[in-house]
């Protein structure tokens, strides 16, 4: 069977990358409102609420490792099945993805019944913070495998070059979360005020949306109900593509893994400074993945054409595309390090931060922006061997500069007594040593020559 979404491996390689990106640009842009929303309204709660909210969005990152490693598996399989014209191959891997997923939702939903306070204890957390942190913490971890499926499914069709159906279903879940979540938080329109868990709940609530809509497009929408992105007519089980896709999986997850550890590390380390300065740091890392929506988006659209490319036999296209976009991404990324650099009191004040939090925040944003253009870089290297299968050197890079020299750094100032702005300076050497490892690997050549194995058998109509 043919499909028509062939621009990604024929044609003009900056006009494929543009059209593939710029939806996902827009849905990755949405999603960081559904962040910056529920900030907003969570900030006008108060200083606990907030450094509640980024201790359990830190232990949220952490403890969702494996689910990242099995979209970045996801988006590798289904992106290589696409270009090798491997169509029957795509609904099997998603409901392959889906088992593993549902497998580890399942753990983070007991985790979340039972142990949300004392995970926020465990990392430093104020009683009063860690109570109230938990409260939003324990229904996001108990109904993840909903944001999971949201995530999975936006990738497969992405991966099959459909980057706007994702982004149309983002527009519906942000209205239904713009107007939940001050509903929920403050009690609007008769509902009780559920504070914090307010915004769990409207999280929720739209990211279900978006399951709904996505399965409802597959099954009802006429130009799709023929097209490669479906569940299987039966839902066999394949250990030998289980096999394949967990060793893309685990080192995608480790490095997730390390990366998540380093920045819970790295809020615990700002913990010491006190609740004011754990406030200052959520708020930068929001405005952080903010300023990245560009560069993510993009990186994503080089992950597929090169997965696309790499199927279809055509390595030179491939490098291409990355060239292209590491230009692009570099140039952008300096570009926001300077209106960062220019307004950063009037967006962290704008986010609810005050007095010390204001002050430790203005710190970071003079700062950290100047090393984004090393950061866009390193990821579009990153997702590149990402998108061809090859993970382990994402995972080396992660381990190295986060993980050693970022924390180590953080930890050795923090014994020092140093100030709270030498902790931002560990971040920017942590920074170089990531992008000095992604260089080296992606330079050394060996992710154009990675192989993965779509398991079934070939089917010649399908070539």
């Amino acid at each position: 069977m043919q499909y028509s979404n062939n621009f990604l491996t024929e044609g003009s390689v900056g006009k494929g990358l543009w059209i593939v990106a710029l939806p996902i640009i827009i849905s990755n842009f949405l999603a960081s409102i559904l962040e910056v929303v529920d900030m907003y309204f969570i900030g006008k709660l108060g200083d606990i609420p907030i450094a509640g909210g980024a201790m359990s969005i830190s232990i949220i990152i952490v403890l969702t490792t494996v689910i990242f490693g099995t979209v970045t598996a996801t988006a590798a399989f289904v992106s290589r099945a696409y270009g090798s014209e491997r169509f029957d191959r795509i609904p099997v891997i998603l409901s392959h993805s889906l088992y593993l997923a549902l497998a580890f939702s399942v753990v983070l939903a007991v985790i979340g019944m039972f142990w949300s306070q004392d995970l926020l204890l465990l990392l430093g957390a104020d009683p009063e913070v860690a109570m109230v942190g938990a409260r939003f913490l324990s229904p996001m971890l108990i109904g993840m495998f909903v944001f999971v499926t949201l995530m999975i499914l936006t990738t497969v069709f992405q991966s099959t070059g459909d980057s706007r159906t994702p982004m149309f279903v983002m527009i519906v879940v942000n209205i239904v979360n713009i107007i939940l979540n001050p509903t929920l938080i403050m009690g609007l329109g008769g509902f009780p005020a559920f504070g914090i868990a307010g915004s769990a709940y409207a999280s929720l609530a739209s990211r279900t949306t978006g399951v709904l809509l996505l399965i409802g497009v597959m099954y009802l929408l006429p130009s799709r109900k023929n097209g490669p992105v479906r569940f299987p007519k039966e839902w066999v089980f394949e250990p030998r593509l289980i096999k394949d896709i967990m060793k893309v999986m685990i080192p995608s997850a480790v490095q997730s893994g390390v990366r998540s550890f380093a920045f819970l590390g790295m809020t615990a380390i700002v913990a010491l400074y006190g609740t004011a300065a754990v406030a200052a740091y959520g708020i930068c890392q929001r405005l952080d993945m903010l300023g990245l929506v560009f560069v993510m988006g993009v990186c994503t659209g080089v992950a597929v054409m090169v997965g696309q490319n790499l199927g279809a036999g055509k390595v030179a296209r491939a490098e291409k595309v990355v060239r292209i976009a590491m230009i692009v991404n570099a140039s952008f990324m300096a570009v926001v390090g300077i209106l960062y650099l220019l307004f950063a009191k009037h967006l962290l004040a704008f986010f609810g931060a005050t007095g010390e939090s204001l002050a430790g925040g203005i710190l970071f944003m003079r700062i950290i922006p100047m090393s984004y253009f090393v950061i866009a870089m390193a990821m579009t290297m990153g997702f590149a061997m990402n998108g061809a299968g090859m993970t382990r050197p994402g995972m080396y890079a992660a381990i190295t500069g986060q993980l050693i020299v970022q924390v180590g750094l953080a930890a050795i100032f923090v014994a020092m007594d140093l100030p709270l702005q030498s902790i931002w300076f560990a971040v920017v050497c942590g920074t170089v040593v990531v992008f000095l490892c992604d260089l080296f690997f992606y330079r050394q050549g060996t992710w154009k020559t990675k192989k993965l194995d779509l398991g079934g058998e070939i089917n010649p109509e399908s070539l």
